[in-house]
């Protein structure tokens, strides 16, 4: 999740200028395992930075820590957004909550969503967690200065009162399949 407080002109510089900088990169991906205190593994090409912000949605601030890394012209990032009692109890609310953080990615590109699909994360056997609400989902856009094409994979999940944003970011053709399927298929809870 980029920054929603960013208008889209400067925006689409400070993404323009993010691909500029991640191109002058190494492309080869050295793969490293991210224990997170958040209470996810997952696979990241490269050492990752984490930020936290607050997000608004519906009326609550909403807590969101977003742990990142970049390599050439892709980003590849989790966030992870503590929601409300009442959000995470109630079917709706999760979906509104999806559908806002999955929106704000999408405009963020000023893109469009290509495809969506439901997704299914495992989760370990003993554990006393629940799986309420999941998305996958692809968009084109543009960013940077120059209307650089964007591609946007990003997979929701919503487990007891947290949703996690697994998101793959980059410039047309920066990101090889097999990259984006070792990313996504890392991602795991900790039990």
């Amino acid at each position: 999740m980029l920054p929603a407080n960013l208008n889209g002109r400067r925006l689409a510089c400070a993404l323009g200028l993010m691909f500029a900088l991640l191109a002058g990169c190494s492309e080869r991906l050295e793969w490293r395992e991210l224990k997170s205190p958040d209470g996810y593994s997952v696979m990241l090409p490269g050492r990752a930075q984490t930020v936290a912000r607050d997000v608004d949605f519906e009326g609550h601030r909403l807590p969101v820590s977003m742990t990142s890394t970049g390599v050439g012209a892709a980003i590849f990032a989790v966030g992870v957004v503590q929601l409300p009692a009442a959000v995470a109890a109630e079917a709706a609310a999760r979906e509104r909550a999806i559908a806002h953080f999955r929106d704000g990615l999408v405009r963020n590109i000023g893109g469009t969503v290509t495809a969506t699909a439901p997704v299914s994360l495992t989760l370990a056997p003993a554990a006393t967690r629940e799986l309420r609400g999941a998305q996958s989902i692809e968009a084109r856009g543009r960013a940077g200065a120059n209307g650089q094409t964007a591609q946007l994979a990003a997979r929701f999940f919503i487990v007891d009162d947290r949703l996690y944003e697994v998101i793959a970011l980059g410039g047309e053709g920066a990101i090889e399949p097999h990259a984006l399927d070792t990313f996504f298929t890392s991602f795991r809870l900790q039990p």
